[in-house]
């Protein structure tokens, strides 16, 4: 038995999670009580988006052994990439009111309340924090200028709410997203350019509005352009501080679009709401794709003239890494950022305030942080 277990964790070690499926298939088939075997089998479902059958294996586990945090943890995924965020807030919480030093778990309470409205108050800190920053009331106009104060306020308030509550807490998220379409599967489209540096025919109809603030005090400035606004084709936007090596600049905003023609739609409407709120002109641009992919192929970057086109060899490649990692191709049916600061936002917020320190930004160095106690922004910007 234990050597069969130990094929099974190759399998899935390697991504192979039919070949493993297979084998806990049998396992399951000769001991029924197996909890081990349920769990590992609706891990794989769960890994290859069998969501129904995820969920019978994990109720199958804890009809056997109750009170197992990995899996309330585990459910937590599973209805959090179905858009249940209510069930997912809830089996979080069970799992970390088991184990309440379980990360993993906390962090998917965090990333869940980000798409989660009215969520009932408990005796959860993450909770009623997250509950108290969403109140925070935020005075927003696309024809306004939005003083550096008001900004400063927002942060020092953010920074009492959470106060040193979560110091202790392994948060490396530096991105801020705001969500109303399906996922772009990047993590997908990522693997099959680093494999086998092929970039895949999907990326070719990815266009970006990227804008560059210049410091800290901008980059929030967009935040709350991005948590108001409204697009016609609901476009999904994130603000980001730069952590990859070799790849320039410090603080992006980035606007995702299906076209080049919606793209320079929207890249005209935002250069005059930028311009207001910032009371400056600022760097944006429309670009094609990641900068990766411009780094190895400057011709991609081209968007009027000898642009690059899908090769159709690459195609290949794509199988190749659809069949080997079946798992990144996802099928999530994640519901809308809300709006507002929430838990997610404001933990984001002191990494960023922490970048900000390591690289000599200054436009924020009055604002109390509360940073937290790992070393990720360093080993990061060492690299």
């Amino acid at each position: 038995m234990q050597n069969n277990i130990h094929q099974v964790l190759e399998f899935m070690k390697n991504h192979h999670f039919i070949d493993a499926i297979k084998s806990l298939d049998n396992i399951i088939s000769n001991n029924q009580q197996n909890v081990e075997s349920y769990n590992l089998r609706a891990i794989c479902y769960l890994h290859l988006s069998k969501y129904e059958k995820a969920k019978s294996d994990f109720d199958k586990v804890l009809s056997l052994k109750p009170n197992v945090p990995e899996v309330y943890n585990n459910l937590g995924i599973l209805h959090f990439r179905l858009g249940q965020n209510n069930l997912a807030v809830t089996n979080f919480l069970k799992s970390i009111e088991i184990n309440n030093n379980f990360e993993e778990a906390i962090i998917g309470l965090i990333k869940s309340l980000s798409h989660s409205t009215n969520v009932a108050e408990n005796n959860s800190i993450f909770i009623s924090k997250h509950n108290e920053l969403n109140k925070i009331k935020i005075n927003y106009s696309e024809k306004e200028y939005i003083d550096d104060a008001n900004i400063k306020h927002l942060l020092n308030s953010i920074s009492e709410i959470i106060n040193d509550n979560f110091v202790n807490l392994k948060f490396h998220y530096t991105q801020i997203y705001r969500k109303t379409k399906k996922d772009l599967n990047c993590n997908r489209h990522k693997k099959v350019f680093d494999t086998y540096q092929a970039i895949p025919k999907f990326c070719f109809g990815c266009y970006k509005i990227q804008i560059e603030p210049d410091n800290l005090i901008d980059l929030i400035k967009i935040y709350l352009l991005f948590d108001k606004i409204e697009f016609e084709n609901y476009n999904t936007r994130k603000c980001v501080i730069e952590t990859r090596p070799k790849i320039n600049g410090h603080y992006k905003s980035l606007i995702y679009c299906s076209s080049e023609e919606e793209a320079k739609i929207i890249e005209k409407q935002i250069s005059i709401i930028t311009k207001n709120n910032l009371g400056k002109d600022i760097k944006l641009y429309v670009k094609r794709g990641c900068t990766e992919y411009g780094i190895k192929y400057p011709e991609y970057k081209n968007l009027d003239k000898n642009i690059m086109a899908f090769k159709p060899e690459w195609k290949n490649y794509e199988d190749l890494i659809d069949s080997n990692f079946p798992d990144l191709i996802m099928d999530n049916k994640i519901t809308p950022t809300i709006k507002g600061v929430t838990l997610n936002d404001a933990l984001t917020f002191q990494n960023w305030l922490k970048y900000a320190k390591l690289i000599g930004d200054e436009s924020c160095s009055d604002i109390k942080s509360y940073f937290f106690k790992n070393e990720y922004l360093e080993k990061r910007l060492e690299i």
